[in-house]
């Protein structure tokens, strides 16, 4: 075997991706994907109220500042999760409960 075939080339994704994977940082990386998009779908109006945004095993839970936001959101769940799993171009998200 010679030595340009010794060696299996692979994309900068790839390779980023098993980086990831291997030290457990996906989850990290994940969490402020989630947060990010939260903001940028949801738009300033919202983002103002929000104190906290949380992913744990596909579970979103947002923390609102304000009881009326968090009732008109109440009645968008599944339309906010396909919004956000579409701005982050992976299903990350399964569920959302605020808070």
């Amino acid at each position: 075997m010679d030595n340009k075939t010794k060696y299996k080339f692979t994309s900068i994704k790839d390779l980023m991706d098993k980086v990831l994977q291997k030290n457990k940082l996906s989850q990290g990386i994940n969490q402020l994907d989630v947060a990010d998009a939260w903001h940028k779908v949801m738009g300033e109006g919202v983002w103002t109220y929000t104190t906290k945004v949380q992913l744990v095993k596909g579970n979103l839970t947002v923390y609102l500042r304000s009881s009326a936001i968090r009732e008109e959101l109440s009645y968008r769940k599944t339309e906010i999760i396909i919004m956000l799993n579409s701005f982050l171009k992976e299903e990350l998200i399964k569920k959302i409960r605020l808070q």
